[in-house]
């Protein structure tokens, strides 16, 4: 069994990750397609890459007229379908692809767009920026969100045990960290913010430039 097949994410159904991410206490899904559509208003792309993209959370805000290409990466193939069903009509460039991350920077796309919502505390932060860099033009950004726990445990209790599987590969990623190693990287950081869940912890958004 493969790196990619032993993946916990591949036992979580996507209706438990969704209703993990929407539900009250927790909050994700709901700001994660806020700052979708913030940043795809802002960017107006022509590539875009989603990196965890799941069953497509915020792939609404793609607009056809500006957008020629949309790619979305996930660990977990039925996600990927999930997406497919939801999207394909509505996306006239959606291409999705089973892929890990963190086996290899292969290069999908030179992107302008990359957007990466809640995935460093699984892939890590080196893997991540290198695969993204990859995958970025020179003068692409790259928009990362990562959790702050802000003393709250790490993975919400929000009644669906599927989602405690994965505590076994999630990280907290510093965002000082972060910052400096995308820097070294060559990523300049265009402006950062924090928005704050109904749970008490937070999720902060960075915007860098190649």
């Amino acid at each position: 069994m493969n790196k990619k097949e032993s993946s916990p994410w591949n036992e979580i159904p996507l209706e438990d990750y969704e209703n993990h991410m929407s539900h009250n206490s927790v909050g994700q899904l709901e700001i994660l397609n806020f700052l979708t559509k913030k940043y795809l208003d802002k960017i107006k792309p022509k590539i875009c890459l989603f990196l965890g993209v799941a069953g497509g959370n915020g792939l609404e805000h793609i607009d056809n007229a500006i957008t020629q290409n949309v790619i979305g990466i996930d660990i977990n193939q039925d996600y990927l379908n999930k997406a497919k069903e939801r999207y394909i009509g509505k996306i006239t460039s959606l291409e999705l692809i089973n892929f890990d991350i963190t086996t290899n920077a292969k290069v999908f796309c030179k992107a302008d767009f990359i957007w990466a919502g809640l995935v460093l505390e699984y892939t890590g932060i080196d893997k991540s920026l290198e695969f993204s860099i990859s995958n970025l033009q020179a003068g692409g950004n790259l928009i990362i969100s990562i959790q702050s726990n802000n003393g709250v445990q790490s993975v919400s209790k929000s009644g669906i045990e599927s989602l405690q599987k994965v505590r076994s590969i999630f990280q907290l990623i510093d965002p000082d960290t972060l910052v400096s190693k995308a820097i070294e990287k060559g990523l300049k950081l265009i402006e950062n913010e924090e928005s704050f869940f109904p749970n008490g912890k937070s999720l902060k958004t960075f915007h860098f430039k190649i």
